[in-house]
């Protein structure tokens, strides 16, 4: 093909040009004379999806209208909601490559409620330039690391991934900003800090996630269409979801989960206990900072002595062959907080002596002020073997109904009170917390005090709200100082088992 077809193809036909570009970016010589042709260069500074298809090798792009339409958005606030899978990370990831690319001294911020989080929309632009061999010339070391991405001069432009933490946040003016699961960052971090950066003259503001908290900035977003530019996409509207991953959603999922996670549509498990508002308030920034002394702990063998500042309460569940053995752990600081510090889900099958030797190791590090454990349906066995090496403050507990009421009545006031903490990417705590269930039972007698009956769904499990109810009320009852006279009156209500 001569030279002038292949331009003209190149720059008028994204299907051509997906079908060339995987070649091209094996060859860096000729990507880099193919882009100093100026009809390729004019196109590739104007056009993103061009660019994604040229230097990222996104031929999928073919056949996605709406990613297209996301991609080639240049609104200065934006939003995008969308179902699980639909690709919105690998979108922006390809927005913010094409930025720091071929616009001068950019600076770009991907923010997320955890580090962890905002890696993985930093990891689709990290690794595929380390895939072009012609923009992994272009990065300048030292100064490029695993959390940010400098380019040489002149482009000189910057991407940065970091969490939602203050201390973190502090010192950025960048050009463009992309919140990533918005939806689980606070309110309050968007509104008075990451919107306070934005003081460069059209600078921009990109919210995306699927939708949880009903009163969030996020939604108020979503519904202001004449500040945001607003896009809304269902997972099944895109090519990166196959009918195999859809099916086995709709098998697996409540009505209403598949609502929020697959048609990105904000909706309330019926009768929850705790809604979605309320816990997504309960998000700790600080315990999605790798940096800070208050993150979350992952490994008990890299626990460093200055994260270890508080009393520490846990909770263990037994489980073994059809539900996981888990164990949680909280954090009481100095003022008076709960905070889910580390939490471990035990394989299923795990034998008991397994369980209580990774126990054994928690406390040696934590130094448990009490460990609960719900013996119910296993006896004191296992609170007897912990006892018998020499675990402190272990206490086995029978968790019936009457006690479950009292005890979520218990958390539930201390989340409405903000005293706890949770991490924000803990998909599963946060689910599991939103499917617990209710039901007022009928009593007996007009003068009867109306109890509640809670459940979760069928084929679902709450182990990790098990833990939280274990030790929680005890960790308030002993050691949380408080005149709040509603706080007295609900740990009352427990105060035979907590003795």
């Amino acid at each position: 093909m001569e030279k002038e077809e292949f331009i003209n193809r190149l720059t008028s036909d994204l299907k051509f040009t997906a079908s060339v570009s995987q070649d091209l970016t094996a060859r860096p010589t000729a990507l880099r004379e193919t882009l100093r042709d100026p009809r390729v260069a004019k196109k590739i500074v104007e056009d993103p999806v061009f660019f994604a298809a040229l230097m990222c090798n996104d031929a999928w792009l073919v056949d996605a209208p709406d990613h297209r339409r996301l991609l080639r958005d240049m609104h200065p606030r934006q939003v995008a909601v969308c179902g699980r899978g639909w690709g919105k990370s690998l979108v922006f990831s390809r927005k913010n490559l094409w930025f720091i690319y071929t616009k001068p001294k950019i600076e770009s911020l991907i923010i997320s409620s955890t580090q962890r989080q905002s890696m993985i929309m930093f990891d689709y632009c990290y690794f595929t330039i380390l895939s072009n061999p012609l923009m992994r010339q272009m990065i300048q070391r030292p100064g490029t690391t695993r959390t940010v991405i400098r380019l040489k001069p002149p482009l000189g432009g910057k991407l940065v991934a970091l969490p939602c933490s203050p201390d973190k946040l502090r010192g950025f003016h960048p050009d463009w900003v992309f919140c990533d699961e918005a939806s689980i960052v606070p309110s309050e971090m968007i509104t008075s800090e990451i919107m306070m950066m934005l003081t460069k003259p059209g600078s921009g503001l990109v919210m995306s996630g699927t939708p949880k908290a009903f009163d969030h900035v996020f939604r108020k977003a979503f519904l202001d269409r004449k500040r945001f530019s607003v896009h809304h996409y269902a997972s099944y509207t895109s090519p990166l979801v196959s009918k195999e991953q859809l099916a086995e959603w709709r098998e697996n999922m409540l009505r209403e989960e598949w609502m929020r996670e697959v048609e990105a549509i904000w909706v309330e498990i019926a009768q929850s206990f705790f809604p979605m508002d309320l816990i997504v308030s309960c998000v700790d920034p600080e315990l999605g900072n790798p940096d800070s002394p208050n993150r979350y702990i992952e490994d008990l063998e890299r626990v460093s002595p200055n994260q270890l500042k508080g009393a520490y309460y846990a909770g263990l569940d037994l489980g073994k062959q059809v539900d996981y053995s888990c164990l949680a752990v909280v954090e009481r600081t100095d003022a008076g907080r709960l905070r889910l510090v580390y939490k471990h889900q035990f394989p299923l099958g795990t034998p008991y002596p397994d369980v209580i030797g990774h126990v054994a190791r928690a406390n040696q590090v934590f130094k448990f002020q009490k460990l609960v454990v719900d013996k119910t349906g296993i006896g004191d066995a296992v609170v007897d073997e912990m006892q018998y090496i020499n675990i402190p403050n272990v206490e086995g507990v029978f968790l019936t109904e009457p006690v479950k009421e009292d005890i979520l009545n218990h958390l539930k006031f201390v989340m409405e009170k903000k005293q706890l903490g949770i991490l924000g990417d803990d998909a599963q705590l946060i689910a599991q917390l939103n499917e617990q269930q209710y039901e007022y039972l009928k009593p007996k007698t007009a003068q009867e005090r109306i109890h509640l009956k809670f459940w979760h769904p069928q084929g679902r499990q709450d182990f990790y709200i098990e833990r939280l109810k274990d030790f929680l009320p005890k960790a308030i009852r002993i050691y949380q100082k408080t005149s709040d006279r509603d706080l007295e009156a609900l740990l009352q209500k427990t105060e035979k088992w907590i003795g």
